[in-house]
């Protein structure tokens, strides 16, 4: 058993291979969602389940074209989690108008995000998401939505940001050989930082992310706006995992906290004063960033702690906003914020999970962000008051455009709340979207103590 083979190889091939039968959407659809699930699943249990190895040979690595894939037990629970969250957003475009070629290119973005931190040299993962980008182009650039220039300045922004990744790692990598000088230090964490800030969208390079919202079906670009950023912080962490003088530089870390600071604020001050209900939505999405970016910072006080507590409230909170923008907009028939007087009477559910989706990105009691935003608030008080109050303040911002929709979407306008008569697929999927949120809320100790040993087991260094 070759674990690369299986998590990585196996299901590249056969999501493009899927595409030959895409007309027949059932078998399409269900085949890969199927797929999904069955890898997410054997994943946590082999983690979990180690004794198996004991009766099954297996190889850890996948040699191709000079390069290593490398796949372990102890990375498993984050592969795992990484196509069950395909698996969720492959079922949730079933419930709405996607395009068809969404189902497989999830798969196959899902298999390189996993092969850009299983790869050696680690240089190349920066090379390996730029092609799960531009071949994820394809499912962003269809549809009815005729502007080009979000995608062409993301895809620009991206491919700059290659560049300045390779080429910091270019001269990190000298060090393994000679000690790398006070100069070539700055210089490389220098590119090393636009390169990661052009990637990311972090400020003054975000704009691409609210211009983007505005041109693509925004289920698949929550999709992406999800898996993208894990790579990057991945990335990042390898970089420090691999290199003592990186981590030993004092600019480096407070740099992180600031600029993950100034993520935050942008992203609550950029959701409160928006017309535009997709640009809402990804600002808030910045502000999520800038919190994982916030909790790199402190890796110093509080180890990788803070960014896995914060990958949770991410993945379940941009979910929750992608699949209930999807059912806003799509009664609203409108993307301005304005457009949605009286939704929460014709879509009461969807409404409910769009604003728990907000909730959870600022760790509201009771959802899946909460005991996260009380972990944040804890280290960057005694730390840092100002970047706790910078985080306090957008918060405060974010829970204030929550409200200005929820009043938005309860203006009557006539209309009555619309109960469903019968139970449907639909709102078993919401009921799951709901949970996913609300669970680590309430039981956090169960699973955030799990996180933590995963992440830490990744990156042991940290």
């Amino acid at each position: 058993m070759n674990l690369p083979m299986i998590w990585i190889i196996i299901p590249a091939l056969l999501a493009a291979g899927s595409l030959l039968v895409r007309e027949r959407k059932f078998l399409y659809v269900t085949a890969l969602s199927i797929l999904c699930l069955v890898l997410g699943t054997v994943a946590f249990i082999l983690s979990f389940q180690r004794s198996i190895t004991t009766v099954l040979t297996t190889q850890e690595t996948f040699l191709i074209l000079g390069r290593s894939l490398t796949v372990n037990y102890q990375n498993l629970p984050l592969v795992g989690s990484i196509y069950l969250l395909a698996f969720f957003w492959i079922i949730s475009l079933n419930f709405y108008k996607s395009n068809d070629y969404f189902p497989a290119f999830c798969v196959i973005y899902a298999a390189l995000n996993i092969a850009s931190f299983s790869i050696d040299p680690f240089l190349y993962s920066a090379l390996i998401i730029f092609l799960a980008n531009a071949l994820y182009l394809p499912v962003l650039s269809t549809g009815s939505f005729s502007k080009i220039s979000g995608r062409l300045r993301f895809l620009l922004y991206q491919l700059i940001s290659i560049f300045l990744i390779l080429l910091a790692g270019w001269i990190l990598a000298g060090g393994e050989i000679a000690p790398v000088e006070s100069d070539q230090l700055f210089f490389s964490t220098l590119l090393l930082g636009f390169g990661i800030s052009i990637w990311l969208g972090i400020f003054p390079f975000h704009t691409w992310i609210p211009l983007l919202s505005d041109e693509v079906a925004f289920l698949p670009f929550g999709y992406m706006l999800t898996l993208l950023p894990l790579s990057g912080i991945l990335l990042l962490l390898k970089f420090l995992n691999n290199f003592a003088w990186l981590r030993d530089y004092n600019a480096f870390f407070p740099a992180l906290q600031y600029l993950g600071a100034v993520m935050v604020i942008l992203g609550g001050l950029g959701a409160f004063f928006q017309k535009s209900l997709p640009r809402l939505l990804a600002f808030l999405i910045m502000a999520g960033i800038g919190l994982l970016l916030t909790g790199m910072g402190f890796i110093p006080l509080a180890s990788t702690d803070l960014v896995a507590a914060w990958v949770l409230p991410f993945f379940a909170g941009n979910w929750a906003l992608s699949f209930g923008f999807s059912g806003v907009g799509k009664s609203a028939g409108t993307q301005t914020i304005e457009g949605l007087k009286g939704v929460f009477y014709s879509h009461p559910l969807s409404s409910i999970v769009l604003l728990v989706g907000l909730l959870t990105l600022i760790g509201f009691p009771l959802t899946a962000g909460y005991a996260s935003n009380l972990f944040i608030l804890s280290i960057t008080w005694s730390a840092n008051r100002l970047i706790a109050l910078t985080i306090l303040i957008s918060q405060i911002l974010i829970l204030a455009t929550g409200i200005r929709l929820l009043l938005r979407m309860a203006i009557r306008d006539g209309k009555k709340i619309m109960i469903p008569e019968k139970v449907n697929l639909n709102q078993v999927l919401i009921l799951v979207v709901l949970l996913c949120n609300l669970i680590p809320g309430i039981f956090p100790s169960i699973i955030y103590n799990q996180l933590f040993a995963i992440i830490g087991k990744i990156f042991p260094l940290l």
